[in-house]
């Protein structure tokens, strides 16, 4: 899979805005505002021209990024409602019409992808197919549990479209829905470690200062354990299993939390990605899971680093968080 690197200037209303991550590109590369240097890939998307699938894996890598698959699959199916997936300009907002585009749109003074009017920003951040997902995502995540809600109906709170019960978005969830899949499926890490490679601690590693005595301990105890084998049920001392394996780490600290991953989604307090700390426990859907009833859990050690033991015929190891998550997030985590 080719991969290129984008990079440009920095707006100071774009700096404000985190967008670390993936970003994939078809051709030519797209300046963005956002300064952020970005890992991109490229390929096809079934049904989309390769503009539409350009605009789709930029919504999918920025979005995933910062808040999981869920969050993708709501943005892309509300830019699909919006504009059909491309960077439309618009002869009611001069300054739109003053930079590049994809078409053209006609409602009052929107633009971009997902169609945003000016209290959003500057007609230069909603062109910017990484700053106006950036700009989404920033109302998406203030949705209260913008998660576990129905995707359309997140995407009219956060849009207010003319349809009050968002069954303009809901028209398109399926399709969006499969288009993450395959974009998800085809995105690789352009910055090691690779997906699933084991990393090396940082030289120096140590614990964020504030770092909980419990949590000091459960992740002290999780890195002790590198390098044993992953056995299905196994909870130690020789081997383990993901749940076995956080299970353990807890209960040497003095916490008791349940076994299985769906159950330890219950544990402790709910938290998210934006306030990570040591010891936090991330469950994705896995090899056999889904968003809904995750296959998989691991321990976030810091450093943007996760401590896992990932499947049978592997051992546990820390991978980078970015590598972990990429296939999204169904819950996180904090314990003590």
């Amino acid at each position: 899979m080719p991969f290129a690197r984008i990079a440009a200037a920095v707006t100071a209303a774009a700096a404000a805005v985190a967008l670390v991550g993936f970003v994939v590109v078809l051709g030519a590369v797209p300046q963005s505002a956002s300064g952020a240097e970005i890992c991109a890939s490229s390929g096809p998307v079934a049904t989309l021209s390769e503009v539409q699938a350009k605009n789709a894996r930029t919504i999918v890598a920025v979005a995933t990024q910062r808040g999981g698959r869920v969050a993708a699959q709501i943005a892309v199916m509300t830019a699909i409602t919006e504009s059909n997936l491309k960077n439309l300009g618009n002869p009611n907002d001069p300054n739109g019409t003053q930079l590049p585009n994809e078409g053209w749109g006609y409602d009052h003074d929107s633009l971009g992808l997902f169609q945003q009017r000016p209290g959003w920003g500057s007609a230069a951040q909603r062109m910017d197919p990484i700053v106006s997902t950036g700009l989404f995502l920033d109302a998406l995540l203030e949705v209260r549990d913008w998660e576990v809600r129905s995707p359309w109906v997140v995407a009219q709170q956060v849009q207010r479209s003319a349809f009050s019960d968002g069954s303009n978005y809901l028209v398109h969830a399926a399709a969006a829905s499969r288009i993450v899949d395959v974009v998800l499926g085809t995105s690789v890490e352009c910055e090691a470690p690779t997906n699933g490679q084991p990393v090396a601690l940082p030289t120096g590693f140590t614990l964020p200062a504030g770092t909980s005595p419990a949590a000091q301990r459960a992740v002290s105890f999780a890195l002790a354990q590198l390098g044993k084998p992953y056995v299905w049920g196994a909870e130690g001392p020789d081997s383990y299993d993901c749940s076995g394996l956080t299970q353990t780490a807890w209960r040497t600290a003095g916490v008791s939390i349940t076994r299985v991953v769906t159950t330890q989604m219950h544990d402790g307090v709910a938290t998210d990605l934006d306030r990570l700390l040591p010891g936090d426990l991330i469950a994705i859907p896995g090899g056999l899971g889904t968003m809904a009833s995750p296959g998989h859990v691991g321990m976030y050690i810091g450093s943007g680093r996760v401590v896992e033991a990932p499947h049978t015929g592997d051992v546990v190891k820390v991978v980078s968080l970015k590598s972990y998550i990429a296939g999204g997030v169904a819950g996180v985590r904090h314990i003590a």
